[in-house]
């Protein structure tokens, strides 16, 4: 069972902590499996005064994705949070585990992006592609990996990811822009071998957390910084590197 982390709520927004493995809106293939946004109307049923029907998702995260993401709770608190994203007001940071040791502290990626000929929701960057732009800070190095602050500028799907990938660096983790198999404890640390044989992933998805997310409210327009710790999966990965490969 899924429980929600609720970390921001007033009357038009609601921002909660997503967990990995969870879809934010309705698949278009399979639109009985359950998402995020049936779990917060339900929530609304129950703890608001007035029903929610018209919860609205203002931008997505992919399923295996975890962090801050916001909803509102009509159409008008939809419009005026889009529009900070559409206008690039919206500050998103994300922290990210990838693969090799990226030489520069610091950096932008500036390749337009536009979905791949190859593969149904596969993006790529290409010059024809909308325009891209992703900062980044390399927060910590380790033996064959590096903690990454991704700073997208624009919004398009899978900007983080297909960015790093581009610039030499996927994720730790990611089938569909770089390694399809997970990190293994014995990969990293020298002569361990698990007790039963079978040996669990360090992280099993996509080492990628939405840390931060700052915009205004659009009742009094206050700035809003609205943050999620990192989840336990992605603290065990960095805990395993600081421990084997630092």
């Amino acid at each position: 069972m899924i429980t929600l982390d609720i970390l921001y709520e007033d009357s038009m927004l609601i921002a909660v902590n997503k967990s990995a493995g969870i879809l934010v809106v309705p698949d278009r293939w399979d639109p009985e499996i359950p998402t995020l946004q049936d779990l917060l109307r339900e929530y609304l049923r129950r703890t608001s005064d007035r029903d929610h029907p018209n919860l609205r998702v203002v931008h997505r995260l992919d399923k295996d994705t975890s962090g801050v993401i916001v909803f509102a709770k009509d159409v008008k608190a939809q419009a005026y949070v889009s529009k900070q994203f559409e206008n690039g007001e919206v500050s998103k940071t994300y922290h990210a585990i990838v693969k090799g040791v990226i030489r520069e502290n610091d950096g932008v990626i500036n390749h337009p992006i536009l979905e791949s000929d190859e593969k149904a929701g596969k993006m790529m960057t290409s010059s024809k592609g909308k325009r891209s732009i992703t900062r980044f800070t390399v927060l910590e190095r380790f033996n064959g990996f590096s903690l990454v602050e991704a700073n997208p500028l624009t919004g398009r799907t899978h900007q983080v990811r297909v960015h790093l990938a581009s610039h030499g660096h996927p994720l730790a983790l990611d089938p569909l822009y770089g390694r399809s198999e997970p990190v293994y404890l014995s990969q990293i640390k020298k002569e361990y071998k698990p007790k039963d044989g079978a040996e669990k992933p360090l992280i099993p998805r996509i080492p990628l957390h939405s840390l931060r997310l700052t915009l205004k409210e659009p009742v009094e327009e206050k700035t809003l910084v609205i943050e999620a710790p990192v989840p336990k999966d992605f603290a065990r990965m960095l805990k395993m590197l600081r421990k084997y490969c630092g």
